[in-house]
This record gives C-alpha cells, sequence and structure tokens, in this order.
C-alpha cells in the first residue's frame, strides 16, 4: 500500500464494472479518490449478471477500468458489497494508465457466475461511467460485446 500524506494507508482499486461510476464509489466509498483510467491487457469484460473480467492471453483484448485510491475501509466497505470472498475474488492485476504510467491494484474478480445478462439499469450505469470518464469508443468495442455475449449463453 501506498503511504498517504496523512497517516492513513491508501491503495489502488480496479474498477471495471458499477465502481467505474463516480457517484456510487463516493457512496460506497467516502474519501476515495480516482487515480486515472487506464486498461487491464489480455483480458475481456463479461457480465453473468454483473460484470467480471476475465483473462483471455491474447495481448489485443483490453478492458477499459478506473483506478481509484482507496482506504482500508473503503476496501472492506467494498468486500461487504462485493460479496467476498463468495460472490468475488481479489487479486492484484496491472493496470496500463492513460497517462503511459503503469501500476498494480487490486480487482474484484466473480466468484460464482450466473449465466443471465446484466439489467438494464446496470448496463446503463456502466455505459454513463464509460461517458463520463471520456471512455465512450470503448463503449461500442468492449462493453456492447460483453452484453451480446450475455444474451446468447
Amino acid at each position: 500500500m501506498m503511504q498517504d500524506k496523512g497517516s492513513e494507508e491508501r491503495m489502488k482499486y480496479i474498477a471495471y464494472g458499477s465502481n467505474m461510476m463516480k457517484d456510487q464509489m463516493a457512496f460506497r466509498c467516502p474519501g476515495a479518490r480516482l487515480a486515472g483510467t487506464g486498461h487491464i491487457r489480455g483480458a475481456r469484460l463479461e457480465f453473468y449478471l454483473h460484470a467480471t473480467v476475465e483473462k483471455t492471453g491474447e495481448e489485443t483484448d483490453r478492458v477499459p477500468v478506473a483506478v481509484w485510491e482507496i482506504s482500508e475501509a473503503n476496501e472492506r466497505s467494498l468486500d461487504l458489497y462485493e460479496g467476498y470472498p463468495d460472490y468475488y475474488l481479489k487479486e492484484e492485476w496491472p493496470v496500463y494508465m492513460d497517462d503511459g504510467t503503469e501500476t498494480v491494484g487490486m480487482i474484484y474478480l466473480m466468484n460464482r457466475i450466473r449465466k443471465m445478462p446484466p439489467r438494464d439499469s446496470y448496463y446503463e450505469g456502466i455505459a454513463g461511467a464509460y461517458r463520463s470518464l471520456g471512455l465512450e469508443e470503448q463503449i461500442g468495442t468492449v462493453l456492447e460485446p460483453a452484453l451480446e455475449r450475455s444474451r446468447r449463453r
């Protein structure tokens, strides 16, 4: 974890679904700071009712993400929200930031697969987050294909 200017330890959290939404994170994780946007390489977004990412091993597969700086209290709050460790597990993954830097952060990965497409409001919230974060181009290349795959399952 990185040391904040105060005494509170902060860590990087990688969001690829509803936690990309600034209002959701403000509610779930008071004090969380958006560090920037980037992408994960060799993975693709999937919907199994909720969003997850899956490794593909293909370097050209990329998932856009928001990287947040969160406190330990924020992490505990997210653990409860995400149903850790039953519904989602946690790992550390590298992120290639849009400013050209690389970082490593904690990411939640789905542990319980439900072969159902997402609710419209859930999907639209993520699409709205893409737009507000300047990731509009990836709606057609990442988000919509993930939705279509979920509908075909």
